[in-house]
């Protein structure tokens, strides 16, 4: 889930391909997005490109024209408008220390740091970020490119003034203004698309990255450098057994490769023990849209391919299923597909939502013309199906421009009550929406479903 240390230098061959396509867009001065399954490794992309050698090899002469500034959305002070302003101005000013230009521009550019911060000014913080953006771009004439990690969130929460603000920096810029997105599904999957978000979301569609788990190259290199971490000889059986057991995933390949030196009987059941191992599987999964969870959990528990329709293809787009050690039909991993069998029975969802359609469905029965509110908290809880959403995290997704004193518990309750009359087929006693008292609400919904045989099992490592 981390990346890793920028003292250790990957070889200019690390993921080429995915490497040469950002460039080419870069250089026509396009924004494009990075999309990838948790701990596939995009943090370590996004800094393997900010690496000097890198920009020198795909650049060429022009590589010192630009600035590559990593924004990690982990780093925010404070989830608001205010507080991404900061961080950017604050990346920016980083990467400057190092970069070489005069100590005038680089106060200059602090000066408006500090003026960004300050309590009486740091209400127009955007001003402040947008003449350090004219600084670079007209003054210094760079190429000034943001790296953006862990933009799901940002896209999720923060109002949609964040993203006309970015669209309009961009547009003053032109091609001298780039953005690089890094996030685990499309931007259409994570917000629902209006005006703002689809003029912004044009910026990068057209430029769409799959990152999948490591080439056959890639990953031997990463386990040469673990077996020298780990001071431990792995002959060739063992290194097959591990790029098989993970399908080549950068996180799994991690957490697998310290258990190579257990004496077991039964590898996979060692693995699936693990704590670590556990942890990374979990993170995989939690990074799944629920359809990706329930398409994956059908085919697993026994399900056929063919039944998925264009949800199959959309797994193998993102390297779910299929791959270099896998059969175009198999989960990528047998590592995860014997967790899911084990951990993840498969669920028939009675409530599901179409999002491009603004459609919801209970059962067989289509509700349309949902109001914009109701929708989206359904929405919300369907992302944490199954899971206790509080109130105030309920109130900051459906009020970003709100402060959260002025959003009144009657206001949800109001919700609530309508989507009930909606879903419901006794409103007074909910089988879905369930409420959480004290704390918030539920999706409770679905059965599991063990009508299918057990799927054949592939291969286990001894």
């Amino acid at each position: 889930m981390m990346p890793d240390s920028k003292d250790h230098k990957l070889p200019l061959s690390f993921r080429s391909e995915e490497t040469d396509r950002i460039f080419s867009w870069l250089r026509a001065g396009d924004s494009c997005q990075v999309i990838g399954i948790g701990s596939v490794g995009k943090s370590n992309f996004l800094r393997f490109l900010q690496q000097k050698q890198v920009r020198r090899a795909k650049l060429a002469e022009e590589w010192d024209r630009f600035l590559f500034v990593y924004v990690d959305a982990n780093k925010l002070l404070e989830t608001s408008e205010a507080g991404l302003w900061e961080l950017m101005l604050h990346q920016v000013l980083v990467e400057l220390s190092g970069h070489g230009i005069g100590n005038e521009t680089f106060q200059e550019i602090d000066d408006l740091y500090q003026r960004a911060i300050a309590p009486a000014t740091r209400h127009v913080a955007l001003r402040y970020l947008d003449r350090a953006v004219s600084i670079l771009c007209n003054q210094l004439d760079l190429k000034l490119v943001f790296l953006f990690d862990e933009f799901d969130e940002l896209y999720r929460t923060l109002p949609a003034a964040v993203f006309k603000a970015l669209r309009a920096l961009r547009d003053d810029h032109k091609y001298n203004l780039m953005y690089v997105l890094a996030t685990r599904m499309e931007l259409r999957q994570i917000q629902r698309v209006d005006d703002v978000h689809e003029a912004f979301e044009k910026l990068v569609t057209p430029n769409l990255l799959w990152l999948f788990v490591y080439s056959d190259q890639d990953a031997r290199y990463m386990l040469r450098r673990l077996a020298a971490r780990y001071h431990f000889n792995s002959g060739s059986k063992q290194i097959r057994t591990v790029l098989t057991v993970t399908g080549g995933h950068p996180g799994l390949i991690r957490s697998v490769f310290p258990l190579l030196q257990s004496s077991t009987d039964n590898f996979m059941e060692t693995l699936l023990a693990d704590r670590h191992v556990q942890e990374e599987i979990n993170w995989i999964w939690q990074s799944l849209s629920d359809e990706e969870q329930r398409a994956l959990s059908f085919l697993v528990h026994g399900g056929h391919s063919q039944t998925l329709d264009g949800v199959l293809a959309q797994l193998q787009q993102k390297g779910l299923v299929g791959g270099k050690w896998a059969e175009s039909n198999q989960i990528f991993s047998p590592l995860l597909e014997k967790y899911i069998f084990q951990e993840r029975p498969f669920v028939v969802a009675r409530v599901r939502i179409d999002r491009h359609k603004h459609i919801v469905w209970v059962d067989n029965r289509a509700i349309e013309n949902i109001p914009v509110l109701e929708f989206k908290f359904l929405e919300y809880l369907d992302r944490h199906r199954g899971q206790v959403c509080r109130r105030d995290q309920i109130a900051r997704y459906l009020y970003p421009d709100q402060k959260l004193a002025g959003v009144s518990t009657n206001a949800i309750d109001s919700i609530v009550k309508r989507l009930r009359k909606l879903l419901e087929l006794n409103p007074k006693k909910p089988v879905f929406i369930i409420t959480v008292h004290g704390v918030g609400f539920r999706l409770a919904d679905g059965e599991s479903v063990n009508t299918f045989e057990k799927p054949e099992q592939r291969q286990e490592y001894a």
